[in-house]
This record gives structure tokens, sequence and C-alpha cells, in this order.
């Protein structure tokens, strides 16, 4: 059974967002109730929300105690968010009143212990009202999660809705890393030929995205260094320099961190760099010097660190590449190592197949968010 999310909508501005919302909450394969104040109904039509969540909206409480059905002690519901939450249905929740259908679903929701998420959006001085930053407070001290607004343009405005999905699916997912700081780089790094021209690969950071996506759900706090694909919500500081990227990383490891996830394409080689611009009339001849690897760099300054190395190979066999990557595992005394054929799972792709080599051994193979999510389940 999919779990079932009930959206909150109040009478912000912002409500026209929620369908939306709605909409992407159901792509992520959430069943959505919608509950709307009468405010809302201004803003948005019942109709639109209801085709939105192939369900009928709830814009007011009756006999059916819909409260209660979803969330009493064995109600339906799996979470409540409220979207866009208002200053005025912030501080009513805070005080406990419950005197417009989505109060009344907050009051049971948290009075159930079940989780409840609130995304803020108003003017900025309503936001920054003392009272209302009160009762946010009030809120988060009893385990309500405040998706805090973007300040801008002299608004609180709404969080992404990327973001608030993300924060749906963190609140009900399993927190296999809770406690734990995890490091991501990821992308394709460049060496200079000269001052203008550069050396570098078709690594796209996908596998780095899903994987920071995939341990912040787990609960981890999660930080990824490089470039390419990312999350707009997960910590991110952007390098295409590999000498850059290694510095980086390196100071960031300071900082103590439990894993480190490294599918970032660095190059093999270094290219004896020229000063300026080579003539392009002339035949140019490159001097490639292999590269001290950069894994051996982290594991010397940080032994106990679990690093999880990516192996990139061409034209294995499944029994070769399996035994490649024991063999690395073996011989750097990595966390794990994840093994790939590229002639089989071009570089970029959407799709791969991947051998994970750590305390278990097993293939896997599908999305990359799929992917990521086998190689954070083997964790425990």
């Amino acid at each position: 059974m999919k779990p079932l999310i009930v959206l909150g909508v109040t009478g912000s501005i912002a409500t026209i967002r929620a369908f939306d919302l709605c909409r992407e909450l159901r792509r992520k394969g959430f069943e959505v109730q919608v509950v709307m104040s009468e405010a809302a109904q201004g803003i948005v039509t019942e109709d639109a929300m209801e085709f939105a969540s192939g369900r009928k909206v709830i814009s007011k409480l009756s006999g059916k105690i819909e409260h209660v059905k979803y969330f009493g002690k064995k109600g339906r519901a799996s979470l409540l968010l409220v979207a866009p939450a208002t200053a005025n249905t912030i501080s009513k929740i805070a005080m406990g009143i419950d005197d417009t259908p989505v109060t009344t679903f907050a009051t049971v929701a948290i009075g159930s212990g079940k989780p409840v998420l609130l995304a803020p959006a108003m003017h900025a001085p309503m936001y920054e009202h003392p009272i209302v930053r009160e009762n946010l407070a009030k809120l988060e001290e009893r385990g309500v999660k405040v998706i805090a607004p973007l300040e801008k343009e002299e608004k609180a405005k709404l969080r992404n809705i990327g973001e608030i999905v993300f924060e749906v699916e963190k609140a009900l997912h399993a927190k296999k890393l809770s406690g734990k700081k995890v490091l991501v780089a990821s992308g394709a790094f460049q060496s200079k030929i000269d001052d203008v021209r550069v050396i570098t690969n078709n690594s796209s950071g996908k596998t780095g995205s899903a994987l920071s996506l995939e341990c912040a759900l787990n609960g981890a706090a999660v930080k990824q260094i490089g470039n390419g694909a990312h999350e707009e919500f997960i910590h991110f500081e952007e390098t295409k320099d590999a000498n850059e990227l290694e510095e980086k990383v390196l100071a960031e490891l300071r900082n103590g961190y439990d894993y480190f996830f490294c599918p970032a394409a660095l190059p093999d080689f270094d290219v004896k760099q020229s000063r300026g611009k080579l003539d392009s009339e002339k035949t140019i001849e490159l001097k490639l010097e292999p590269r001290k690897k950069f894994l051996d760099k982290v594991h010397e300054k940080f032994p106990s660190l679990k690093i999880i190395a990516f192996k990139a190979e061409y034209g294995k066999g499944k029994k070769e590449l399996e035994s490649i990557a024991r063999k690395m595992l073996a011989e750097k005394k990595f966390f794990a190592v994840v093994a790939t054929d590229i002639s089989k799972n071009p570089v970029g792709a959407d799709e791969s197949e991947m051998f994970f080599c750590g305390k278990k051994g097993f293939w896997v193979k599908g999305a990359k968010k799929e992917i990521a999510g086998k190689i954070v389940e083997s964790f425990t």
C-alpha cells in the first residue's frame, strides 16, 4: 500500500503552487488527500485540487470525522504536510486552536504523534513577527518539521517543490545513517594543457548526486563537492579542476567525516602544462605522466575513514570484474569498491549495472537512484 500524505492547503498567494506540489507527490509514489481552508478555496478551486490528487477534497469536517479517520491512533495517513502554511495557521496550530479543517487535522496529527511538516509562505514582516517566530520554534520543539521559506524580495517564499517533496520522503524514510557525516566527490575533472585548453572526460556526476540524495534521505549530514548533476537542496561546492578538487576534499575531511564516496572521474594522468596558448597551426605532442591515485592520499591521511571507491573497467566479464574489485578492496583496505564495465554501461547514462564489493558482494542494476539505494542499504 502506498503511503498516504494529507496535504493541508491554506490561504496564501503561494496556494497556486499546491496543484504542482500535489502532482509531484503523486509522481513520487504517494497517495494524496487534500484538505483546504476556506481562504485557500478562494485562490485554487476544489475541482483543480481534486484533479491533482485523484480524491475528493475535504473542505469542511462532517460526521465522518475525517480528521480521526486519517490521523487517529489507527489512522490511514502517514504524514501531514501543510503547504503553504500562513502565519495565521501556524499560530493556531501552535496554540492548539482548530477552527478550520487544516488546523483540526494538525491538532489530531500532533496529538497522535504522526509526522507533521509545515512549509511557511508569507510576506517577510509577517514571518519576522516575534510571536510567529516563537510559535514556529514552539512547534519545532514538539517535533514538527518546519521547511524554512526562501527569504527574498521582502517575502518569505514557499520552498521549491522538489525540496518540499524531498523532506516528505526523508520524514518517512529509514534513518540508517542518522548522526553520520558523508562527503561525496563527483563529476568530470580537468587537467590543463595550456592556459586555454584542458583534457577531461564524460562523467555526468549522476551517480554522486544519487548517492548524496540517498545518504541525506537516510539521515546523514551530506556535502557534495564537484560538478555536474546535483540537487539544489544538498550542500554543494562546485569545482572542475582536478587539483582543486583534491585540495578541497582533503581540507573538508579535516572536519570529521564517517563516509567518503568517490565516484568522481579524476584524471589518471598529469599533463605537462604549457604557459600561454599553444600554436594551433603546429602538431602538438602531449606528455602524460601517471598521477598518484587520489584515494591513496585520502587513505594515508584519514586511515579510519570509510572510503567507497569506484572502479571503471572496459570489456571485462562479470567474473573478471568481480575479481578486480575484490583485489582492489583487499590491497587498498577501503570500506567498499563499486566496479562497472563502461563498454556495457556508458559514462553518463541514466541507468547502469555495478558490482558492489564490501562486507557483502552483489550486483545491482537499474537507475542511479536504485543503485544508490542498494549501496546504502548494504551498510547495515
